[in-house]
């Protein structure tokens, strides 16, 4: 069956790259958090910050003939039947598939993992 959802990195209103998970909707909070924090330091430079999350979030299954799809999509539609998060690379947040706008560095506070001898502030 699977747990599918899309990851949507979208940079302007035309066009957008989407990274497809067949396993990764009951963990995509995480993931994604850790993701953005792993592209951190390339915020301000869409294209490198897009490949350092994709490249986290498919880390464990680079060289896998399935599990991941990457395509790209135009216009604003980003309804792709599946769960579907934006990664919203202008304006730095992420939306949920309620339409729940939070920016990175609240997402990241809230979902990305704690790491022992670290504090949660």
């Amino acid at each position: 069956m699977g747990a599918r959802i899309n990851f949507v990195f979208k940079d302007d209103l035309n066009s957008a790259v989407v990274l497809y998970s067949h396993w990764g909707e009951t963990e995509w909070r995480r993931d994604l958090a850790m993701a953005l924090e792993h592209s951190k330091p390339r915020w301000t430079d869409s294209s490198y910050a897009t490949r350092m999350m994709i490249s986290y979030l498919i880390q464990d299954s680079v060289l896998e003939e399935t599990g991941f799809g990457i395509f790209s999509i135009s216009g604003p539609n980003y309804d792709l039947g599946d769960t579907t998060v934006i990664v919203d690379l202008i304006n730095h947040t992420v939306i949920d598939d309620q339409g729940n706008s939070v920016g990175w560095d609240v997402f990241l506070l809230a979902y990305a993992p704690v790491l022992s001898g670290q504090s949660a502030t």
